[in-house]
């Protein structure tokens, strides 16, 4: 993935130096270059000069340990790497390791720092990841982290489940900013493709990768929606930042269900809707409020649960007016049916994740929507099936429903709908 962008970063930079040696030097001084690759270079040569052992008596005659001699050599080491030389061939493969490091680096940190840190091994000590945070230029709270962690804990060595736990933290920290601190989290995955192929624009792609990463699922969610459904390939700052936004409601939301207010247990629980405006649907969402059920102690087949539910939830007197003599049927709708309009791979995922694999439970609610003469109508139905299957009305698949219901009941309605 990404392979026509890694190849014009190592591009950008090669061509910068055409000749048969390349100082070190001159790339710490071109200002030009990212800050992560000149990292990477200087980390490449001290590592060099560390496998000279300056530091360690060939005879055992010599003292190393002294203060005069520590600052002589730590005088040479800088001497030494001042003064370094790539060869052609040793700069593009320099080049190239540096670039596939930084793109994965970039785009999936927790990732790269495990395989980074660790290589195969279950533990790691202080020293090397000290060697390591070397050629970690674009998110130095991560080594800066571990290092915190390890010296409050008077530990020498870092197993794979205590990073986990760490990086999850920092992770979660740094999420917990959205979406204010958008722009200064992001900044290095946007440098990373304005120098690659220039703009200010990022693949959908690699922002799916990065937040999966950071294990955001909302987030993640919302950009393979804005992808797979709206046809977004790529992103500028503006449109993560309304994206990101949205996704802080979602969040929000789920919250609030969680929070309910003190008042005598009930089985159900009336609630209140709200209308949302979603920055990727034509439409305005009204969204539930508070529901929540308690646990049966009876055993009920599950088609009572519902009907009962639906009529709990009712206020009184629309439970009495059902009562009354009956209305006058309103006409059938002459639209087209939603099974035309999506695609049977998205079908298939409502399926899933709106009606939990229940195919008779789609085919029902499909039947309602099909038979619904408004959207109006259309949309209280899609409340209820959410309420019922307890689904987010935000997430990726109930807002591909409704934008499915929505496109049958528009005047150029009937345009396929795919995932």
């Amino acid at each position: 993935m990404f392979e026509k962008e890694i190849s014009s970063y190592a591009f950008n930079i090669t061509r910068r130096y055409t000749g048969d040696r390349v100082s070190l030097s001159s790339l710490m001084t071109d200002v030009e270059l990212p800050d992560s690759f000149r990292m990477f270079a200087e980390a490449e040569v001290k590592e060099i000069i560390d496998k000279e052992d300056l530091e360690k008596s060939k005879t055992g005659k010599f003292d190393f340990s002294r203060p005069e001699i520590k600052s002589l050599l730590k005088e040479i080491r800088h001497v030494l790497k001042n003064s370094f030389e790539f060869s052609r061939e040793e700069f593009l493969e320099m080049t190239d390791r540096a670039t596939k490091f930084i793109f994965n680096y970039v785009i999936r940190p927790r990732w790269t720092l495990e395989k980074f840190l660790f290589k195969g091994e279950t533990e790691v000590n202080k020293e090397n990841i000290e060697k390591a945070s070397r050629f970690l230029a674009d998110y130095p709270y991560y080594p800066k982290g571990i290092l915190e962690y390890l010296d409050f804990n008077k530990r020498e060595l870092l197993d794979v489940e205590s990073w986990k736990q760490l990086h999850a933290k920092i992770d979660e920290h740094l999420l917990s900013a959205l979406p204010s601190k958008a722009p200064s989290l992001t900044s290095a995955i946007f440098d990373l493709f304005a120098f690659s192929i220039g703009g200010d624009r990022v693949p959908t792609d690699a922002l799916i990768l990065y937040f999966r990463d950071k294990s955001a699922p909302e987030a993640v969610d919302r950009l393979e929606f804005a992808k797979e459904l709206k046809n977004i390939q790529s992103l500028d700052r503006a449109t993560l930042s309304l994206i990101l936004e949205a996704t802080s409601r979602d969040v929000d939301q789920k919250i609030a269900v969680l929070k309910t207010p003190e008042e005598p247990p009930k089985e159900f629980r009336t609630f209140e809707r709200q209308t949302v405006t979603n920055p990727f649907t034509p439409h305005e969402v009204e969204v539930p409020g508070i529901k929540d059920e308690v646990e049966e102690k009876e055993s009920v087949p599950q088609p009572v649960q519902v009907e009962r539910a639906k009529a709990e939830a009712k206020p009184m007197d629309k439970q009495l007016s059902e009562t009354a003599e009956p209305a006058p049927k309103e006409p059938k709708s002459t639209a087209p049916s939603i099974r035309t309009i999506m695609s049977e791979k998205l079908e298939s995922k409502i399926v899933k994740k709106i009606f939990h694999g229940s195919r008779s439970g789609y085919q029902i609610a499909i039947h309602k929507l099909d038979e619904s003469p408004s959207w109006e109508k259309a949309s209280k139905i899609l409340e209820g099936i959410f309420i019922d299957n307890e689904v987010d009305p935000f997430s990726k698949y109930a807002v591909a429903l409704t934008d499915v219901v929505s496109a049958k009941f528009r005047p150029a309605g009937g345009t396929r709908i795919r995932l």
